[in-house]
């Protein structure tokens, strides 16, 4: 589990909310932290779901919103999800795949298929938080 602090850029109306990255692409989930980091938010970067999910537990009061791949060896991302919503149910995610799949319909949680431009994903996360 790695913490990245905000960057210089500041998320609009999020103040610098704390994101909890679960990808277990090592590239994919540098480059989400870069992009959110860039955007001014706090990152907590985890390789698969059991490391989220301890992060979660851990820091529930602190994480403003999740950004999980769907599909990672063990707890996949809606298990994640859901995991991380029994305890506090609020909990915006944004739910990434490289491949097309169905979800539940959830006003709090999005669905982004990858590859993702920096902008629908800070958008989409902006969004949410402001919801």
């Amino acid at each position: 589990m790695t913490v990245v602090p905000a960057g210089t850029n500041r998320a609009v109306g999020t103040e610098a909310a704390t994101v909890l990255v679960v990808e277990d692409d090592r590239a994919v989930r540098l480059l989400f932290t870069r992009i959110l980091q860039g955007a001014g938010f706090e990152v907590i970067a985890c390789e698969n779901g059991a490391q989220g999910l301890e992060a979660a537990r851990k820091q529930i009061d602190k994480i403003a919103a999740v950004v999980t791949d769907a599909r990672m060896p063990g707890v996949h991302g809606p298990r994640l999800i859901a995991r991380i919503r029994a305890l506090r149910p609020e909990i915006p995610a944004i739910l990434v795949s490289g491949n097309m799949m169905e979800h539940e319909a959830d006003p709090s949680t999005v669905f982004l298929t990858k590859p993702v431009s920096p902008a629908v994903l800070t958008g989409e996360l902006r969004r949410l938080l402001s919801a």
